[in-house]
């Protein structure tokens, strides 16, 4: 039955591990190694995007171990900013080269990207070169796509005609959003950009499509289950049956096979997890209370099975029951412990859990908030004017030469360097002095935060995968597990809180909650703290799925929002806002 229904052969990984990327790269390295092994070249379109970051790592780790020769590899990539010079920071080429080329053994004859830079005038006669010259290598061995939140591929938007050949377009809402967080503001990005056309893709040998997180949930499910339409130029390529899809669970949770899995498949109605998710999703998709379920919505719904065995006034009365044991307020959480709340960025945690944070010291518990990143992509340069006038004006205040002297000249300094990004057309990479200044800004609302809720201790990490100089992060390294290990050994907590919502845009989240878990391996059994995972800004948990729902009486609430607010350089417009439109 699933097979009727998916009509790409689809796998499903942990969110947590990282299975996903390394069967992935598994598959590369495998092509790589049989063209290899006749003689023949492999060309290879990569992707961007934080989804395939682990994917470059894995094939960088596999080239260390000497497990692969990419030496007759020949690598295009499918999308390119028109407009940028080919040198600029921030071009897919630039991007590319940095995470990857840089790191493998590819010929730099063996690399075609699309040239942005290339005169109007001239660009028809250029796009059709770019396309013979992956013709005359006989066409695509695998492309690797990412799936875009709106069902693009690379910058090609949905309604590409199926024949298309690469040409110019004009960047739509969703990929200019997507582009913020690089360019630092939405005046810097380009507004068109290069597209391989669809006709090449789509006769690649092998395409992998990778999808993570609860954000592509909707799109996921359409390309696989959905009908064929070029508005989502992924279903057309089901007519090569060349096309694998990839996924997490949390991009998976809209499949069938996933959301319920009684319509195409056997389920064991004894495990009560199974029967609390069957009731839970009736009752969300009907928008009826538990209680008011009847016979007849479970037989349409293909729930005869489960009422069979358990009749429904018991099934709903087990299914609130369950539920209601989950409830707890300071009673049902730690005491008198060491605690540790990892927080992705300086101002997940009083978010995501800020209620449960507040409870935590409350109920006497020594908390120690770790600040795994220091945000600095994540601060307007008008903050940055803001804190040197500042500086400025206290020196002048207190009437020192010396000291308005030296002030005076970083306030030049820094505001020069604002000036040129801002006369840049497409922006420019912060100096350092100002990332500086950005990480103080974002340091000082943590702090203020941890001071207002009462925190036994704060720290603030800078680990090697936050510093890619762009708004996706470097891969995840030993360091920076080794980084978290020295927090955990440093502590000793008996208990720790990581942020579990995986899909915020970058993919940060994901990154320091892998480092977390990969710590945590370095205990014993016996020694190993208790975890728990939060979420809130980005992805929420379904009632079927969280362990337990933390109260927040009035006061708490706005105590809680009152945290909120010590971020203000994250208040009202945040400066990476993905699709969402939630400001926090």
């Amino acid at each position: 039955m699933v097979d009727l229904l998916e009509h790409f052969p689809v796998k499903i990984y942990s969110d947590e591990s990282n299975e996903l990327a390394e069967e992935v790269a598994r598959v590369i390295v495998q092509q790589v190694q049989e063209n290899n092994a006749a003689n023949k070249h492999t060309v290879l379109v990569l992707e961007t995007g934080a989804a395939v970051l682990d994917v470059y790592r894995e094939l960088i780790l596999l080239y260390e171990a000497k497990k692969v020769d990419f030496s007759n590899t020949i690598v295009f990539d499918h999308h390119e900013y028109y407009g940028m010079p080919a040198d600029h920071p921030f071009t897919i080429r630039k991007f590319m080269q940095d995470v990857l080329l840089s790191k493998i053994n590819v010929k730099k004859e063996n690399v075609h990207f699309l040239d942005g830079s290339v005169e109007e005038s001239k660009l028809q006669e250029y796009t059709k070169e770019f396309d013979a010259k992956l013709q005359s290598l006989g066409g695509i061995d695998i492309l690797l796509l990412a799936v875009g939140d709106a069902g693009h591929i690379g910058f090609n938007p949905p309604n590409t005609a199926q024949d298309s050949c690469t040409h110019l377009v004009t960047l739509d809402n969703w990929l200019i959003v997507d582009a913020i967080p690089d360019f630092s503001e939405i005046k810097y990005i380009p507004k068109r950009g290069l597209a391989m056309g669809l006709d090449a893709m789509v006769k690649a040998g092998k395409v992998l499509v990778i999808a993570t997180g609860d954000n592509k949930t909707e799109i996921v499910k359409r390309i696989v289950e959905g009908p064929v339409s070029e508005e989502l130029c992924l279903t057309l390529f089901r007519k090569r049956k060349n096309t694998f899809v990839y996924v997490d669970e949390a991009a998976a949770v809209k499949l069938t096979r996933k959301l319920t899995p009684w319509f195409v498949q056997d389920v064991d109605w004894k495990e009560q997890a199974n029967r609390v998710k069957a009731v839970c999703h009736l009752s969300e998709f009907l928008g009826k209370p538990i209680a008011k379920l009847e016979t007849k919505e479970f037989l349409q719904y293909s729930l005869q099975n489960l009422i069979k065995d358990y009749p429904i006034g018991i099934l709903t009365r087990e299914v609130m029951n369950v539920i209601e044991s989950k409830i707890v307020s300071n009673e049902g959480l730690p005491k008198d412990k060491t605690v540790i709340v990892f927080s992705p960025h300086p101002d997940d945690d009083i978010i995501s859990m800020g209620g449960t944070l507040l409870k935590l010291v409350a109920n006497g518990n020594r908390v120690y908030c770790i600040y795994m990143t220091p945000g600095t992509n994540a601060v307007f340069d008008h903050e940055v004017e803001k804190f040197v006038f500042n500086r400025l004006n206290y020196a002048k205040h207190y009437n020192d030469p010396e000291l308005v002297k030296k002030e005076q000249a970083h306030y030049d300094k820094v505001m020069k360097s604002l000036k040129e990004k801002a006369a840049s057309p497409f922006g420019m990479k912060d100096t350092d002095e100002v990332k500086f200044i950005k990480m103080l800004i974002r340091q000082a609302e943590g702090a203020s935060t941890c001071r207002f809720a009462n925190v036994a201790g704060y720290e603030f990490l800078d680990p090697p995968l936050y510093k890619s100089g762009r708004a996706k992060k470097n891969p995840l390294s030993q360091e920076d597990i080794d980084m978290i290990w020295g927090v955990l050994a440093k502590y000793k907590p008996e208990v720790v809180y990581a942020a579990g919502d995986l899909t915020d845009p970058n993919g940060t989240h994901r990154l320091c909650l892998r480092a977390i878990l990969k710590a945590f391996e370095k205990y014993s059994a016996a020694e190993k703290p208790q975890l728990w995972l939060y979420r809130g800004a980005w992805q929420e948990f379904h009632p079927a799925d969280a362990d337990l729902f933390v109260t927040m009486n009035e006061h708490e609430l706005q105590q809680k929002r009152d945290g909120i607010f010590r971020h203000q350089s994250q208040k009202d417009r945040p400066p990476q806002p993905g699709h969402s439109g939630k400001e926090f």
